[in-house]
């Protein structure tokens, strides 16, 4: 081996051990629940919901934390991970979320048995859910609640929540605001639906 190619493999790996050691570390994170801000609210009735499904866009369908950019442009956090796919803990964190707001019994945790005929059936399709680089996050999507005849009540609904700071820490919780807001408003469409069938 020449002398010249002996130093560039050492140099070569001196520059690989130093990009290592640079390397931030690798941060995990979550959604968690939000209590809520208003007094529980009953259906009146004995059929339980539960939250079968939830779809996110293909991406934010991904475990590093996704903000938006300018210019239709997205940054994606290499070193800043999701602790569990986007979609699983928005479905964990709903149920928890609804389960605080209705009644004792109206939500089904998302480890019971999926027989069809023993809920309603919450189906919640994420068209956007990221902050961007100043901390405002935006929640938008569609929702559907089936029962045994079918569909019950469906709807869309947005939600504007801002993080303290730009840091995935206040990102993380700031998401988690957005999707307590969004049900608190479920759990009052749900509660209205069921009225308004108890007085037909």
């Amino acid at each position: 081996m020449s002398r010249l190619r002996a130093e560039w493999l050492i140099l070569a790996g001196m520059l690989w051990l130093a990009a290592c050691q640079s390397s931030p570390p690798t941060r995990y994170f979550t959604l968690s629940e939000v209590s809520p801000s208003a007094p529980q609210v009953s259906l009146t009735d004995a059929v339980a919901i539960r939250v079968e499904r939830v779809t996110v866009p293909g991406e934010l369908d991904r475990l590093e934390l996704v903000r938006h950019s300018e210019s239709n442009q997205l940054r994606i956090a290499t070193f800043e991970l999701w602790a569990a796919p986007l979609d699983g803990m928005i479905r964990r964190v709903v149920t928890e979320d609804l389960a605080a707001r209705l009644a004792p019994g109206s939500v089904a945790s998302v480890s019971a048995p999926a027989a069809r005929e023993q809920y309603r059936h919450l189906y919640l399709d994420v068209l956007e859910f990221a902050g961007d680089e100043h901390g405002a996050v935006k929640l938008r999507a569609a929702w559907l609640l089936q029962g045994a005849g079918g569909a019950e009540l469906h709807g869309t609904e947005e939600v504007s929540a801002t993080a303290n700071d730009a840091t995935a820490e206040a990102l993380a919780a700031a998401m988690s605001s957005a999707l307590g807001t969004l049900s608190d408003r479920l759990a009052v469409a749900f509660a209205a639906h069921a009225a308004d069938a108890k007085s037909e």
